[in-house]
Protein backbone atom coordinates (compact mmCIF):
# COMPACT_ATOMS: atom_id res chain seq x y z
CA UNK A 1 0.00 0.00 0.00
CA UNK A 2 1.24 2.96 -0.85
CA UNK A 3 0.86 6.56 1.27
CA UNK A 4 -1.14 7.82 -1.04
CA UNK A 5 -3.58 5.01 -0.59
CA UNK A 6 -4.00 5.96 3.76
CA UNK A 7 -6.55 7.62 5.15
CA UNK A 8 -5.95 11.42 5.36
CA UNK A 9 -5.44 11.27 9.31
CA UNK A 10 -3.04 8.26 8.86
CA UNK A 11 -1.04 9.68 6.44
CA UNK A 12 -0.31 13.04 7.80
CA UNK A 13 0.83 11.45 11.17
CA UNK A 14 3.13 8.94 9.50
CA UNK A 15 4.35 12.20 6.85
CA UNK A 16 4.65 13.85 10.79
CA UNK A 17 6.84 11.12 11.84
CA UNK A 18 8.95 10.85 8.59
CA UNK A 19 9.55 14.27 9.15
CA UNK A 20 10.51 13.92 12.20
CA UNK A 21 13.50 11.97 11.21
CA UNK A 22 14.31 13.86 8.01
CA UNK A 23 14.77 17.13 10.54
CA UNK A 24 16.91 15.45 13.14
CA UNK A 25 18.92 14.30 9.75
CA UNK A 26 18.59 17.66 8.42
CA UNK A 27 19.78 19.71 11.27
CA UNK A 28 22.36 17.25 12.03
CA UNK A 29 23.61 18.03 8.42
CA UNK A 30 23.67 21.55 9.09
CA UNK A 31 26.29 21.75 12.50
CA UNK A 32 25.03 23.08 15.88
CA UNK A 33 22.95 25.42 16.49
CA UNK A 34 23.92 28.69 19.04
CA UNK A 35 21.67 31.38 19.98
CA UNK A 36 23.16 34.14 21.97
CA UNK A 37 25.79 31.67 22.85
CA UNK A 38 23.39 28.58 24.07
CA UNK A 39 23.59 25.61 22.15
CA UNK A 40 20.22 24.67 20.90
CA UNK A 41 18.41 21.39 19.92
CA UNK A 42 16.39 21.05 17.08
CA UNK A 43 13.16 19.10 18.18
CA UNK A 44 11.56 18.13 15.54
CA UNK A 45 7.74 19.66 15.85
CA UNK A 46 6.05 19.20 12.19
CA UNK A 47 5.63 18.67 8.80
CA UNK A 48 3.85 21.56 7.16
CA UNK A 49 2.94 20.71 3.41
CA UNK A 50 2.05 22.92 0.72
CA UNK A 51 1.65 23.01 -2.98
CA UNK A 52 5.38 23.00 -3.73
CA UNK A 53 6.19 20.18 -1.14
CA UNK A 54 7.18 19.35 2.20
CA UNK A 55 8.56 21.66 5.15
CA UNK A 56 9.83 19.79 8.31
CA UNK A 57 9.54 22.27 10.91
CA UNK A 58 12.14 22.18 14.20
CA UNK A 59 11.42 23.66 17.67
CA UNK A 60 14.64 25.21 18.66
CA UNK A 61 13.38 26.05 21.99
CA UNK A 62 12.43 29.34 24.04
CA UNK A 63 14.99 32.13 23.70
CA UNK A 64 14.87 36.42 24.83
CA UNK A 65 11.53 37.52 24.72
CA UNK A 66 10.70 34.53 22.17
CA UNK A 67 11.12 31.33 20.48
CA UNK A 68 12.91 29.95 17.87
CA UNK A 69 11.89 27.48 14.88
CA UNK A 70 14.23 25.65 12.06
CA UNK A 71 12.66 24.98 8.64
CA UNK A 72 13.76 23.05 6.18
CA UNK A 73 12.75 21.76 2.70
CA UNK A 74 12.56 18.27 1.67
CA UNK A 75 13.17 19.18 -1.64
CA UNK A 76 16.29 20.93 -1.19
CA UNK A 77 18.24 19.39 1.73
CA UNK A 78 21.33 22.17 2.22
CA UNK A 79 18.17 24.78 2.61
CA UNK A 80 17.26 26.08 6.08
CA UNK A 81 15.87 29.26 7.65
CA UNK A 82 15.68 30.53 10.70
CA UNK A 83 13.24 32.43 12.63
CA UNK A 84 12.57 33.91 15.69
CA UNK A 85 9.18 35.22 16.95
CA UNK A 86 9.31 37.82 19.72
CA UNK A 87 6.60 37.93 21.78
CA UNK A 88 4.40 41.92 21.61
CA UNK A 89 4.70 44.96 23.22
CA UNK A 90 1.76 47.48 23.53
CA UNK A 91 3.64 49.99 25.72
CA UNK A 92 3.49 52.46 22.65
CA UNK A 93 7.95 52.50 22.14
CA UNK A 94 9.50 49.24 19.94
CA UNK A 95 13.27 48.31 19.64
CA UNK A 96 14.70 45.98 17.90
CA UNK A 97 15.98 42.65 20.02
CA UNK A 98 19.80 40.87 18.82
CA UNK A 99 20.14 37.41 18.22
CA UNK A 100 23.50 36.40 17.61
CA UNK A 101 23.39 32.79 15.67
CA UNK A 102 25.52 30.09 14.24
CA UNK A 103 24.70 27.53 12.19
CA UNK A 104 27.49 24.83 11.34
CA UNK A 105 29.50 27.10 10.01
CA UNK A 106 27.26 30.15 9.05
CA UNK A 107 27.71 33.06 11.60
CA UNK A 108 24.79 35.87 11.89
CA UNK A 109 22.90 38.01 13.32
CA UNK A 110 18.83 38.28 13.62
CA UNK A 111 16.95 41.02 15.16
CA UNK A 112 13.07 41.00 16.04
CA UNK A 113 11.16 43.84 17.00
CA UNK A 114 8.22 43.32 19.48
CA UNK A 115 4.87 40.89 17.91
CA UNK A 116 7.13 39.96 14.85
CA UNK A 117 8.41 36.95 12.89
CA UNK A 118 12.20 37.34 11.67
CA UNK A 119 13.74 35.06 9.37
CA UNK A 120 17.26 34.15 8.12
CA UNK A 121 17.75 31.94 5.45
CA UNK A 122 20.13 30.30 3.27
CA UNK A 123 18.50 31.68 0.21
CA UNK A 124 15.46 31.62 -1.80
CA UNK A 125 14.13 27.98 -1.49
CA UNK A 126 11.54 27.72 -3.92
CA UNK A 127 12.22 29.73 -7.30
CA UNK A 128 8.62 31.61 -8.03
CA UNK A 129 7.50 30.59 -11.59
CA UNK A 130 5.14 31.99 -13.84
CA UNK A 131 3.46 28.28 -14.65
CA UNK A 132 2.27 27.94 -10.74
CA UNK A 133 0.64 31.62 -10.94
CA UNK A 134 -1.27 31.30 -13.84
CA UNK A 135 -2.32 27.86 -12.16
CA UNK A 136 -3.30 29.76 -9.06
CA UNK A 137 -6.15 31.96 -11.53
CA UNK A 138 -7.35 28.71 -13.34
CA UNK A 139 -8.34 27.10 -10.15
CA UNK A 140 -9.87 30.80 -8.91
CA UNK A 141 -7.54 31.14 -6.10
CA UNK A 142 -6.68 34.44 -7.16
CA UNK A 143 -8.14 36.61 -10.31
CA UNK A 144 -5.67 37.59 -13.40
CA UNK A 145 -4.88 41.11 -13.58
CA UNK A 146 -4.12 42.38 -16.84
CA UNK A 147 -3.47 46.12 -18.38
CA UNK A 148 -6.36 45.67 -20.72
CA UNK A 149 -8.40 46.98 -17.76
CA UNK A 150 -6.92 50.16 -18.54
CA UNK A 151 -8.55 50.44 -21.87
CA UNK A 152 -10.26 54.01 -22.16
CA UNK A 153 -9.48 55.47 -19.47
CA UNK A 154 -6.25 57.79 -18.87
CA UNK A 155 -2.93 55.47 -18.97
CA UNK A 156 -1.70 54.38 -16.32
CA UNK A 157 1.04 55.21 -13.82
CA UNK A 158 4.85 53.69 -14.50
CA UNK A 159 6.42 51.56 -12.06
CA UNK A 160 9.22 53.72 -10.20
CA UNK A 161 12.61 52.52 -9.99
CA UNK A 162 14.95 52.53 -6.34
CA UNK A 163 12.67 50.18 -4.65
CA UNK A 164 15.18 47.93 -2.67
CA UNK A 165 15.53 44.58 -3.33
CA UNK A 166 18.05 43.44 -0.36
CA UNK A 167 16.23 41.83 2.79
CA UNK A 168 18.44 42.12 5.59
CA UNK A 169 17.56 39.90 8.80
CA UNK A 170 19.46 42.19 10.93
CA UNK A 171 18.06 45.41 9.84
CA UNK A 172 14.69 46.47 11.07
CA UNK A 173 12.30 47.16 8.18
CA UNK A 174 12.61 50.70 7.68
CA UNK A 175 12.61 53.81 9.76
CA UNK A 176 9.00 54.28 9.98
CA UNK A 177 6.25 53.12 8.80
CA UNK A 178 5.54 55.89 6.06
CA UNK A 179 9.27 55.39 5.09
CA UNK A 180 10.55 51.58 4.58
CA UNK A 181 11.50 48.69 2.31
CA UNK A 182 8.09 47.52 1.86
CA UNK A 183 6.21 50.76 0.74
CA UNK A 184 3.91 53.02 2.94
CA UNK A 185 2.36 50.33 5.48
CA UNK A 186 1.43 53.17 7.62
CA UNK A 187 -2.88 55.26 7.74
CA UNK A 188 -1.57 57.34 5.41
CA UNK A 189 -1.11 54.89 2.59
CA UNK A 190 -3.42 56.50 -0.01
CA UNK A 191 -3.22 55.30 -3.67
CA UNK A 192 0.80 54.02 -2.90
CA UNK A 193 1.70 50.85 -3.66
CA UNK A 194 0.82 49.54 -0.46
CA UNK A 195 -1.94 48.44 1.71
CA UNK A 196 -5.66 49.65 0.30
CA UNK A 197 -6.97 47.26 -2.22
CA UNK A 198 -6.76 43.62 -2.46
CA UNK A 199 -3.07 43.04 -3.73
CA UNK A 200 0.03 44.99 -3.35
CA UNK A 201 1.33 46.43 -6.37
CA UNK A 202 3.84 44.27 -6.03
CA UNK A 203 1.25 41.33 -6.29
CA UNK A 204 -0.24 42.83 -9.15
CA UNK A 205 2.69 43.24 -10.94
CA UNK A 206 2.96 40.01 -10.59
CA UNK A 207 0.27 38.20 -11.76
CA UNK A 208 0.19 40.37 -14.57
CA UNK A 209 3.52 39.95 -15.76
CA UNK A 210 2.80 36.19 -15.59
CA UNK A 211 -0.09 36.18 -18.05
CA UNK A 212 2.11 38.59 -20.33
CA UNK A 213 4.82 36.02 -20.38
CA UNK A 214 7.16 38.55 -19.63
CA UNK A 215 10.24 37.08 -17.55
CA UNK A 216 12.19 39.92 -16.80
CA UNK A 217 9.04 41.41 -15.33
CA UNK A 218 8.31 38.57 -13.35
CA UNK A 219 11.58 38.23 -12.25
CA UNK A 220 11.86 42.05 -10.74
CA UNK A 221 8.54 41.78 -9.70
CA UNK A 222 9.14 38.05 -7.63
CA UNK A 223 12.19 39.61 -6.31
CA UNK A 224 10.68 42.33 -4.62
CA UNK A 225 7.60 40.68 -3.36
CA UNK A 226 9.87 38.37 -1.58
CA UNK A 227 11.68 41.19 0.36
CA UNK A 228 8.19 42.34 0.96
CA UNK A 229 6.96 39.32 2.48
CA UNK A 230 10.31 38.60 4.46
CA UNK A 231 10.07 42.09 6.15
CA UNK A 232 6.30 42.35 6.49
CA UNK A 233 6.40 39.13 8.93
CA UNK A 234 8.83 41.63 10.53
CA UNK A 235 5.92 44.14 11.49
CA UNK A 236 6.12 45.18 14.92
CA UNK A 237 2.82 43.65 16.06
CA UNK A 238 1.96 41.96 13.74
CA UNK A 239 3.16 38.43 13.89
CA UNK A 240 1.45 37.85 17.56
CA UNK A 241 2.62 34.42 18.53
CA UNK A 242 1.50 32.09 21.37
CA UNK A 243 3.35 31.55 24.37
CA UNK A 244 1.41 27.97 24.71
CA UNK A 245 1.15 27.11 21.77
CA UNK A 246 3.38 27.05 18.34
CA UNK A 247 1.32 29.06 16.46
CA UNK A 248 -0.02 32.55 16.51
CA UNK A 249 -2.69 33.40 18.63
CA UNK A 250 -6.28 33.97 18.27
CA UNK A 251 -7.64 37.48 18.90
CA UNK A 252 -11.20 36.48 19.08
CA UNK A 253 -11.63 32.96 19.90
CA UNK A 254 -8.53 32.22 21.94
CA UNK A 255 -6.40 29.15 22.36
CA UNK A 256 -6.54 26.83 25.27
CA UNK A 257 -4.49 28.95 28.18
CA UNK A 258 -4.36 32.19 25.48
CA UNK A 259 -5.64 35.74 26.09
CA UNK A 260 -7.63 37.99 23.61
CA UNK A 261 -6.29 41.01 22.35
CA UNK A 262 -7.09 44.02 20.16
CA UNK A 263 -5.49 46.53 18.26
CA UNK A 264 -8.47 49.06 18.23
CA UNK A 265 -10.21 49.50 21.55
CA UNK A 266 -9.75 47.37 24.87
CA UNK A 267 -11.28 44.00 25.41
CA UNK A 268 -11.94 42.56 29.46
CA UNK A 269 -9.49 40.26 30.53
CA UNK A 270 -7.14 40.90 26.93
CA UNK A 271 -4.26 43.05 25.62
CA UNK A 272 -4.18 45.37 23.68
CA UNK A 273 -1.74 46.07 20.89
CA UNK A 274 -3.01 48.87 19.22
CA UNK A 275 0.29 51.18 19.66
CA UNK A 276 2.76 49.07 16.77
CA UNK A 277 5.05 52.35 19.01
CA UNK A 278 7.96 54.45 18.07
CA UNK A 279 11.37 53.63 17.21
CA UNK A 280 14.45 56.08 18.50
CA UNK A 281 17.42 55.09 16.27
CA UNK A 282 19.92 54.16 18.14
CA UNK A 283 23.70 55.62 18.02
CA UNK A 284 26.21 53.52 15.54
CA UNK A 285 22.87 52.11 13.88
CA UNK A 286 24.46 50.19 11.44
CA UNK A 287 22.03 50.61 9.05
CA UNK A 288 21.15 54.47 9.62
CA UNK A 289 22.75 55.65 5.98
CA UNK A 290 20.35 52.44 4.02
CA UNK A 291 16.79 53.07 5.76
CA UNK A 292 17.38 57.06 6.03
CA UNK A 293 17.71 57.29 9.75
CA UNK A 294 19.02 59.79 12.22
CA UNK A 295 20.74 59.29 15.00
CA UNK A 296 18.60 59.58 18.66
CA UNK A 297 15.44 60.13 16.06
CA UNK A 298 12.38 58.71 16.86
CA UNK A 299 9.95 57.53 14.03
CA UNK A 300 6.79 56.31 13.90
CA UNK A 301 5.33 52.86 12.95
CA UNK A 302 1.65 52.89 13.21
CA UNK A 303 -0.78 51.25 11.47
CA UNK A 304 -4.60 50.27 11.09
CA UNK A 305 -6.85 47.86 9.92
CA UNK A 306 -8.28 50.41 7.15
CA UNK A 307 -5.01 50.36 5.75
CA UNK A 308 -4.97 46.31 5.95
CA UNK A 309 -1.67 44.99 4.80
CA UNK A 310 -1.75 43.29 1.86
CA UNK A 311 1.59 41.96 0.86
CA UNK A 312 2.64 38.54 0.22
CA UNK A 313 -0.31 36.30 -1.19
CA UNK A 314 1.28 36.34 -4.66
CA UNK A 315 4.85 35.02 -3.25
CA UNK A 316 2.56 32.58 -1.55
CA UNK A 317 0.56 31.56 -5.26
CA UNK A 318 4.03 31.00 -6.82
CA UNK A 319 6.02 29.56 -4.40
CA UNK A 320 4.20 27.75 -1.56
CA UNK A 321 6.43 28.95 1.06
CA UNK A 322 4.70 28.81 4.24
CA UNK A 323 6.33 31.64 5.29
CA UNK A 324 4.13 33.58 3.00
CA UNK A 325 1.14 31.52 4.35
CA UNK A 326 2.07 32.32 7.97
CA UNK A 327 1.64 36.13 6.85
CA UNK A 328 -1.21 35.71 5.39
CA UNK A 329 -2.48 34.10 8.58
CA UNK A 330 -1.57 37.51 10.21
CA UNK A 331 -2.87 39.48 8.52
CA UNK A 332 -5.89 37.76 8.72
CA UNK A 333 -5.13 38.26 12.95
CA UNK A 334 -4.48 41.69 12.38
CA UNK A 335 -8.02 41.97 10.99
CA UNK A 336 -9.75 40.01 13.49
CA UNK A 337 -8.42 41.94 16.29
CA UNK A 338 -9.57 45.46 15.00
CA UNK A 339 -12.83 44.12 16.55
CA UNK A 340 -13.06 44.99 20.29
CA UNK A 341 -16.07 43.77 20.29
CA UNK A 342 -16.47 39.75 21.05
CA UNK A 343 -19.15 37.08 21.60
CA UNK A 344 -18.42 34.20 23.32
CA UNK A 345 -17.03 31.52 20.94
CA UNK A 346 -18.05 33.23 17.98
CA UNK A 347 -16.59 35.57 15.58
CA UNK A 348 -17.61 39.09 15.04
CA UNK A 349 -17.29 40.99 12.20
CA UNK A 350 -16.64 44.78 11.77
CA UNK A 351 -19.71 46.26 9.97
CA UNK A 352 -18.79 50.03 9.64
CA UNK A 353 -16.42 52.43 7.87
CA UNK A 354 -16.87 50.34 4.61
CA UNK A 355 -12.72 49.68 4.11
CA UNK A 356 -12.47 48.48 7.04
CA UNK A 357 -15.07 46.20 6.33
CA UNK A 358 -14.26 45.50 2.81
CA UNK A 359 -10.68 44.53 4.45
CA UNK A 360 -12.07 41.68 6.62
CA UNK A 361 -13.21 39.96 3.35
CA UNK A 362 -9.66 40.38 1.78
CA UNK A 363 -8.34 38.66 4.52
CA UNK A 364 -10.85 35.66 5.00
CA UNK A 365 -10.30 35.25 1.42
CA UNK A 366 -6.59 34.45 1.75
CA UNK A 367 -7.18 32.76 5.01
CA UNK A 368 -9.32 30.30 3.14
CA UNK A 369 -7.08 29.35 0.48
CA UNK A 370 -3.99 29.02 3.33
CA UNK A 371 -6.41 27.08 4.85
CA UNK A 372 -7.14 24.27 1.77
CA UNK A 373 -3.43 24.40 0.33
CA UNK A 374 -1.58 23.52 3.78
CA UNK A 375 -1.84 20.97 6.37
CA UNK A 376 0.39 19.80 9.20
CA UNK A 377 0.67 16.22 10.23
CA UNK A 378 0.40 17.54 14.26
CA UNK A 379 -1.48 20.79 13.92
CA UNK A 380 1.52 23.18 14.36
CA UNK A 381 2.74 26.55 13.05
CA UNK A 382 -1.07 27.03 11.46
CA UNK A 383 -4.54 27.51 12.64
CA UNK A 384 -6.20 24.19 11.97
CA UNK A 385 -8.69 24.21 9.10
CA UNK A 386 -11.75 23.52 11.12
CA UNK A 387 -10.79 27.27 12.75
CA UNK A 388 -9.84 29.27 9.77
CA UNK A 389 -13.39 27.42 8.47
CA UNK A 390 -15.34 28.90 11.62
CA UNK A 391 -13.99 32.19 11.90
CA UNK A 392 -15.28 32.52 7.75
CA UNK A 393 -18.57 30.93 8.69
CA UNK A 394 -18.76 33.37 11.80
CA UNK A 395 -17.80 36.59 9.52
CA UNK A 396 -19.73 35.83 7.05
CA UNK A 397 -22.88 35.11 9.40
CA UNK A 398 -22.83 38.10 10.99
CA UNK A 399 -22.06 40.62 8.02
CA UNK A 400 -25.58 38.89 6.82
CA UNK A 401 -27.80 39.38 10.05
CA UNK A 402 -26.06 43.01 9.90
CA UNK A 403 -26.72 44.04 6.47
CA UNK A 404 -30.47 42.69 6.98
CA UNK A 405 -30.40 43.90 10.56
CA UNK A 406 -29.69 47.81 8.67
CA UNK A 407 -32.15 46.86 5.26
CA UNK A 408 -35.25 46.95 7.88
CA UNK A 409 -34.10 49.75 10.25
CA UNK A 410 -35.76 52.93 10.40
CA UNK A 411 -33.18 55.37 11.78
CA UNK A 412 -32.13 57.83 9.16
CA UNK A 413 -28.49 56.00 9.20
CA UNK A 414 -29.86 52.64 8.01
CA UNK A 415 -32.21 53.77 6.07
CA UNK A 416 -29.67 55.93 3.97
CA UNK A 417 -27.26 53.34 3.83
CA UNK A 418 -30.01 50.98 2.60
CA UNK A 419 -31.45 53.03 -0.06
CA UNK A 420 -27.72 53.72 -1.39
CA UNK A 421 -27.34 49.46 -1.19
CA UNK A 422 -24.00 49.98 1.48
CA UNK A 423 -22.23 47.42 2.30
CA UNK A 424 -22.56 48.22 5.59
CA UNK A 425 -24.07 51.04 8.24
CA UNK A 426 -22.64 54.27 7.87
CA UNK A 427 -22.73 56.72 10.97
CA UNK A 428 -21.95 59.81 8.95
CA UNK A 429 -23.80 62.49 6.65
CA UNK A 430 -22.03 61.18 3.50
CA UNK A 431 -20.83 57.54 2.51
CA UNK A 432 -17.39 56.96 1.06
CA UNK A 433 -17.52 57.65 -2.96
CA UNK A 434 -14.53 55.57 -3.02
CA UNK A 435 -14.08 52.89 -0.12
CA UNK A 436 -16.23 50.22 -1.55
CA UNK A 437 -14.90 49.74 -5.10
CA UNK A 438 -11.06 50.71 -4.36
CA UNK A 439 -11.12 47.89 -1.75
CA UNK A 440 -13.98 45.08 -2.40
CA UNK A 441 -15.03 43.82 -5.58
CA UNK A 442 -11.72 41.89 -5.88
CA UNK A 443 -12.50 39.79 -3.09
CA UNK A 444 -16.05 39.95 -3.59
CA UNK A 445 -15.95 38.30 -6.80
CA UNK A 446 -13.49 35.73 -5.73
CA UNK A 447 -16.26 34.72 -2.85
CA UNK A 448 -18.73 34.41 -5.25
CA UNK A 449 -17.53 31.65 -6.84
CA UNK A 450 -16.72 29.69 -3.79
CA UNK A 451 -20.90 29.85 -3.41
CA UNK A 452 -20.60 33.27 -1.06
CA UNK A 453 -22.36 36.07 -3.71
CA UNK A 454 -23.83 38.74 -1.12
CA UNK A 455 -20.75 41.25 -0.78
CA UNK A 456 -21.01 40.78 -5.22
CA UNK A 457 -24.74 41.48 -5.29
CA UNK A 458 -24.25 44.43 -2.95
CA UNK A 459 -21.66 46.00 -4.78
CA UNK A 460 -23.84 45.14 -8.07
CA UNK A 461 -26.65 46.84 -6.85
CA UNK A 462 -24.49 50.34 -5.72
CA UNK A 463 -23.09 50.95 -8.76
CA UNK A 464 -25.86 49.97 -10.60
CA UNK A 465 -27.45 53.04 -8.71
CA UNK A 466 -24.54 54.89 -9.27
CA UNK A 467 -23.37 54.52 -12.51
CA UNK A 468 -26.55 53.05 -14.43
CA UNK A 469 -29.55 55.05 -12.84
CA UNK A 470 -27.47 58.50 -11.58
CA UNK A 471 -24.96 58.22 -14.29
CA UNK A 472 -21.93 59.95 -14.48
CA UNK A 473 -19.97 62.34 -12.03
CA UNK A 474 -23.15 62.82 -10.72
CA UNK A 475 -23.04 59.33 -9.58
CA UNK A 476 -19.64 59.34 -8.23
CA UNK A 477 -19.92 62.67 -6.54
CA UNK A 478 -23.91 62.59 -5.76
CA UNK A 479 -23.91 66.65 -4.46
CA UNK A 480 -20.44 66.30 -2.61
CA UNK A 481 -16.77 66.93 -4.08
CA UNK A 482 -14.35 65.52 -1.51
CA UNK A 483 -14.49 61.55 -0.70
CA UNK A 484 -18.22 61.52 0.47
CA UNK A 485 -21.61 61.07 -1.33
CA UNK A 486 -23.94 63.03 0.82
CA UNK A 487 -27.05 60.75 2.00
CA UNK A 488 -28.40 62.92 4.96
CA UNK A 489 -29.08 66.75 4.84
CA UNK A 490 -29.43 68.59 8.42
CA UNK A 491 -29.75 65.42 10.58
CA UNK A 492 -32.89 64.41 8.00
CA UNK A 493 -33.69 62.36 5.31
CA UNK A 494 -34.54 64.55 2.35
CA UNK A 495 -35.95 61.16 -0.04
CA UNK A 496 -37.91 58.31 0.95
CA UNK A 497 -36.74 55.66 -1.55
CA UNK A 498 -34.39 54.91 -4.21
CA UNK A 499 -36.17 56.57 -7.54
CA UNK A 500 -36.38 60.35 -4.36
CA UNK A 501 -32.78 59.75 -3.92
CA UNK A 502 -32.68 59.61 -7.38
CA UNK A 503 -34.47 62.76 -8.43
CA UNK A 504 -32.46 64.55 -4.55
CA UNK A 505 -29.28 63.57 -6.17
CA UNK A 506 -30.57 65.64 -9.71
CA UNK A 507 -31.48 68.58 -8.01
CA UNK A 508 -28.78 68.82 -5.77
CA UNK A 509 -25.71 67.95 -7.56
CA UNK A 510 -23.47 70.28 -10.27
CA UNK A 511 -21.86 67.28 -11.86
CA UNK A 512 -23.10 65.55 -15.01
CA UNK A 513 -24.41 62.53 -15.38
CA UNK A 514 -23.26 62.21 -19.07
CA UNK A 515 -20.02 61.86 -18.61
CA UNK A 516 -17.06 61.53 -15.85
CA UNK A 517 -15.84 65.16 -15.88
CA UNK A 518 -14.00 66.19 -12.71
CA UNK A 519 -13.97 62.42 -11.31
CA UNK A 520 -11.24 60.33 -9.99
CA UNK A 521 -9.90 58.28 -12.88
CA UNK A 522 -8.80 55.39 -10.63
CA UNK A 523 -12.06 54.80 -8.71
CA UNK A 524 -13.94 55.19 -11.75
CA UNK A 525 -11.98 52.82 -13.36
CA UNK A 526 -12.85 50.62 -10.73
CA UNK A 527 -16.27 51.35 -10.25
CA UNK A 528 -16.95 50.27 -13.96
CA UNK A 529 -14.91 46.98 -12.64
CA UNK A 530 -16.89 46.18 -10.42
CA UNK A 531 -20.38 46.32 -12.56
CA UNK A 532 -17.90 44.23 -15.07
CA UNK A 533 -16.74 41.34 -12.30
CA UNK A 534 -20.58 41.24 -10.90
CA UNK A 535 -21.92 40.68 -14.83
CA UNK A 536 -19.51 38.30 -15.47
CA UNK A 537 -20.39 36.29 -11.73
CA UNK A 538 -24.08 36.71 -12.98
CA UNK A 539 -23.21 35.17 -16.55
CA UNK A 540 -21.46 32.08 -14.71
CA UNK A 541 -24.54 31.59 -12.17
CA UNK A 542 -22.60 32.57 -9.49
CA UNK A 543 -25.13 35.83 -8.58
CA UNK A 544 -28.73 35.94 -9.30
CA UNK A 545 -29.62 38.45 -11.62
CA UNK A 546 -29.10 41.73 -10.45
CA UNK A 547 -31.88 44.24 -12.54
CA UNK A 548 -30.40 47.31 -14.64
CA UNK A 549 -26.49 45.48 -14.58
CA UNK A 550 -25.95 45.28 -17.79
CA UNK A 551 -27.48 49.05 -19.34
CA UNK A 552 -24.90 50.62 -16.11
CA UNK A 553 -22.02 48.78 -17.97
CA UNK A 554 -23.07 50.41 -21.24
CA UNK A 555 -23.81 53.63 -19.71
CA UNK A 556 -20.75 53.47 -17.76
CA UNK A 557 -18.77 53.16 -21.21
CA UNK A 558 -20.54 56.21 -22.93
CA UNK A 559 -19.73 58.48 -19.61
CA UNK A 560 -16.22 57.09 -20.05
CA UNK A 561 -15.77 58.06 -23.25
CA UNK A 562 -17.27 61.21 -23.24
CA UNK A 563 -14.92 62.67 -19.97
CA UNK A 564 -12.37 65.54 -21.04
CA UNK A 565 -11.02 66.04 -17.94
CA UNK A 566 -10.20 63.10 -15.09
CA UNK A 567 -9.38 64.42 -12.03
CA UNK A 568 -5.84 62.05 -11.28
CA UNK A 569 -5.53 61.18 -13.95
CA UNK A 570 -2.16 58.89 -14.60
CA UNK A 571 -2.51 57.65 -10.76
CA UNK A 572 -4.27 54.16 -11.53
CA UNK A 573 -1.54 51.60 -11.22
CA UNK A 574 -1.31 47.35 -11.82
CA UNK A 575 -3.23 46.82 -8.15
CA UNK A 576 -6.32 48.43 -10.23
CA UNK A 577 -6.14 46.19 -12.61
CA UNK A 578 -8.16 43.04 -11.08
CA UNK A 579 -10.61 41.43 -14.34
CA UNK A 580 -12.73 38.93 -14.55
CA UNK A 581 -11.26 35.29 -15.20
CA UNK A 582 -12.94 35.25 -18.88
CA UNK A 583 -10.25 38.64 -19.51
Amino acid sequence: MSRTDLPNSIALLLAAFLGGMACEAQAAQLGAIVIDGKPVRAAPLDVIRTPSGEWPIADLGRVAEGRAYLFSYRAKPDWYSLCIVRAPDGDGTIDERRYDVRVGGDEFAVTALPGSMKCADSGEPVAPTMARVVAAVRAQRVLPYAARAFEGFPPRRKPKNGAEDVYRPDRIYGRSSANNAIGTVSGQAGEAGSSRGFLSETDARVIAAAFDRDGKAFAAAARRARVETLYGLSLPNLVIWSDRHHQMRDPQVPLPGDRPYTNEGSVSGGDDYGDEGKWTAPQNYQWLGEIGAEAGKTYVHRRDEAHLFNHGYAYWLATGDPRAAILQQAIMAYALASNYRRSAGRYVPRFTYQRTTLNQFSAMWKLRDVAANVSSGRGNIFWPKARAEKMNADLWAGWKMQLARMDVGRDVHARASSIFRGIDRDEDNAYSNFMIQAYGPEAAYLWASAGEPALMRRIAENFVLRFGDIGGAQGFYGAGKGSGFPLISNGKLPYQDRKSLIAWVASTSPHPTDSFEGAPAHYVLRGYWSLRLAADAARRGWLPPVSGLDEAVKRTERARDRTGKWKYAGLASMKHAGVPFAD
